[in-house]
Parts: C-alpha cells; sequence; structure tokens
C-alpha cells in the first residue's frame, strides 16, 4: 500500500513538471548580427499568444568603436492575421559598452499567434555589431 502512494506521489510531481516545461515562455531576448539583417533590416518573430497579458520591450545594440545619438528606428509590426502598423522611434544613445533602452511597455496583442517585428536602424549601419530585442511578459493580467 505504501509503494502505490509513493508511486503516485512521484507520477504528480513528474506530470506537474511536464506541464510547467510545455507552458508558453515569459519572454526571450534575441540578439541578430549585423550579416543577419536583410539589408540592414533585423526581422524577428515573437510569439505572443496570450492576448490577455501585458508584454514589455526592449532595444539593445552595442557599436564598434563611436556612441550614437538619437538612432533613428523605423518599426514595423506584422500582426497574424497580415495586419501591419509602422512607426518611427529614436534610441537614445549606443555606444562600444552596449546600450539597452525600453522600447514599449504594457503591450497587449489584439491577436494571438506568432508577431513579427522588424527594425532598421537608420544612419549606423557600418558602426553597428548588430541588433537586439527583448520582450518579457508581465505578472499578472490585464
Amino acid at each position: 500500500m505504501r509503494r502505490r502512494g509513493l508511486w503516485l506521489t512521484v507520477t504528480a510531481l513528474a506530470c506537474a513538471f511536464s506541464l510547467q516545461a510545455c507552458r508558453e515562455p515569459d519572454g526571450n531576448e534575441t540578439f541578430l548580427r549585423q550579416d543577419a539583417a536583410r539589408d540592414g533590416v533585423y526581422v524577428y518573430t515573437l510569439p505572443l499568444t496570450d492576448t490577455t497579458a501585458a508584454y514589455d520591450f526592449w532595444f539593445y545594440s552595442r557599436t564598434r568603436r563611436h556612441t550614437v545619438e538619437d538612432l533613428q528606428l523605423n518599426v514595423q509590426w506584422l500582426a497574424p492575421s497580415g495586419d501591419a502598423f509602422s512607426e518611427t522611434v529614436y534610441m537614445r544613445s549606443v555606444g562600444p559598452r552596449g546600450s539597452r533602452e525600453l522600447y514599449r511597455s504594457a503591450v497587449v496583442p489584439a491577436q494571438a499567434g506568432d508577431w513579427q517585428l522588424s527594425v532598421r536602424p537608420v544612419g549606423a549601419e557600418g558602426e553597428l555589431l548588430g541588433w537586439g530585442v527583448v520582450y518579457k511578459k508581465r505578472d499578472g493580467t490585464r
């Protein structure tokens, strides 16, 4: 009788760990080197499957030698349905030691699925080593 109780406990724990491993990640960080950009555009696929959650997004980069101030970024979002949204934003400063800056906070996806984020830095193409995106799901729901 006692062995059966131990077996059930072990089985229940294994199932709990399996379910935890299968859940959606709370975020991700992706850095693309300059040679991975398509004609100067860095393209990321972001699995934003929880439309009840809010997400924060950061950009980060590093330059070869010189600091670049007020770096213009042409950003485009492509929804799973194919709808697109474009905007121009500016990163205050990117330097040789690396820089990270909040891009958007508390974004709630209108559609669940894989979103495509494209970023084109303008004016520092030869100086950038690459471009990175960090996204993280916030605690709680909206």
